[in-house]
């Protein structure tokens, strides 16, 4: 059997943390390395996790993020497979039988990710992920640069693909992860199951806090892209962040600046047929529209 290193990079929330490294530990596949790495935290996680002493390794390192500790992470894990999962995130029994599956199956392609069914902070069921369509598989690069679709905490890839496409980009806070699944889709197909199995935690208040650093970075991303990626439409890509970021003010029920970010993201690129749409419909319903859409889980 052919060992899978689960990278958990642990910070502050020591309970939800107990749980995850339990999940992992109850995986229907047997040859597992657990690596958590502790990003400098301040209550007691090191001590909640003594428990499992001798069935995980433990890494404290000082404040850095949770890019620098997944990067830790990879670097000390000794396994075949590499496994990604946040702190307050659960994996169900065969998450890995059933990943670990499909990648020894399709020997041609890199990585692998799941639908997931997402709770929230207290475990309660929200929906499951995708809501309205299945991902799709393969060479998935630009379909990728539109959207991440891929869900955080479902991949699990082949060791080699760090080795050739390098670590998390540090310097990137919130879409790293959104980096690094473009990275790695340029050189190797990705598969997709169809299948919940991951619990993802959908705690959006950091982000919804933070949505113009949100914005930037993703244009960080998106010109990291333009340089390995000649052909690209980069009207059409920047306007698609813009349109994001509309959605986003929409869940915090800001109306006003959704339809300031609708007018730039077709000022960007005027054939965006989402922006359009949604602009029409906040111009029609204003903050009635938020209401509408977070009845029926749209946003």
């Amino acid at each position: 059997m052919e060992k899978v290193s689960v990278i958990i990079p642990a910070y502050n929330r020591s309970d939800l943390t107990v749980k995850t490294v339990k999940s992992v530990l109850a995986q229907t596949y047997n040859d597992v390395e657990v690596i958590v790495v502790d990003d400098g935290s301040t209550d007691d996680t090191r001590q909640k996790l003594l428990v499992f002493r001798d069935r995980i390794k433990y890494v404290f390192k000082q404040n850095g993020g949770a890019c620098s500790a997944r990067n830790l992470g990879i670097r000390l894990s000794t396994g075949r497979y590499i496994a990604l999962l946040d702190c307050d995130d659960i994996y169900l029994p065969e998450k890995l039988d059933k990943s670990v599956a499909y990648l020894r199956k399709n020997r041609d392609f890199g990585l692998v990710h799941t639908s997931a069914y997402f709770i929230d902070e207290n475990g309660n069921y929200i929906r499951r992920y995708p809501f309205f369509f299945t991902s799709p598989s393969g060479w998935i690069s630009d379909r990728l640069v539109k959207k991440n679709f891929i869900c955080n905490s479902t991949l699990v890839l082949r060791r080699e693909c760090f080795e050739r496409v390098g670590y998390f980009d540090e310097s990137i806070f919130m879409p790293a992860d959104w980096d690094m699944w473009l990275r790695l889709s340029e050189f190797y197909k990705c598969g997709y199951i169809n299948q919940p199995l991951t619990l993802y935690r959908s705690s959006q208040s950091y982000v919804l806090a933070n949505l113009e650093r949100l914005k930037e970075e993703c244009f960080v991303v998106l010109e990291k892209t333009f340089k390995r990626r000649s052909g690209l439409n980069r009207a059409q890509l920047l306007s698609n962040v813009y349109c994001w970021q509309a959605l986003g003010y929409l869940k915090i029920n800001e109306a006003e600046k959704a339809k300031k970010e609708l007018s730039l993201a077709l000022e960007k690129y005027t054939f965006n047929l989402q922006a359009r749409c949604i602009l029409i419909l906040v111009k029609l319903f204003g903050k009635k529209l938020f209401k509408v859409l977070n009845r029926f889980k749209v946003i």
